[in-house]
């Protein structure tokens, strides 16, 4: 009982698996060849907001019929940035009738028309 009570406080010196040493990288290219010639008509793009510059290329993908899941990290130290992106962004789903949501407290997702971001968490 002391033991069990001593490996509780201090920890019984066994190194438990962290979740970064239980990743393991899917190859999943095998699966990928399968689809290789089938038509996509919409694609999951990932960004990062690091300045105005990238904006065009956001509305662009947007326009398109894509899902943008955009870092907004970089830019979080910059107010002034952040705001006039959001604003941009906003603006592109207004046009499309889709819709955007901030994700955690640095991602944006971003979508197209017909796809709604549910807020509710599956629990």
């Amino acid at each position: 009982m002391a033991v069990k009570f001593l490996d509780k406080l201090i920890g019984s010196g066994k190194k438990v698996k962290s979740e970064i040493e239980e990743y393991q990288e899917l190859d999943l290219s095998e699966f990928e060849e399968g689809f290789k010639d089938e038509p996509t008509s919409m694609f999951i793009r990932v960004a990062e907001l690091t300045g105005l510059e990238i904006l065009p290329e956001l509305k662009k993908q947007i326009y398109e019929g894509n899902v943008v899941f955009i870092d907004v990290s970089p830019a979080k130290h910059d107010k002034l940035l952040f705001d006039r992106a959001i604003k941009d962004l906003k603006q592109v789903v207004n046009d499309v009738h889709g819709d955007i949501a901030l994700i955690k407290e640095d991602q944006v997702i971003v979508t197209p028309r017909s796809i709604r971001i549910d807020r509710q968490k599956l629990k």
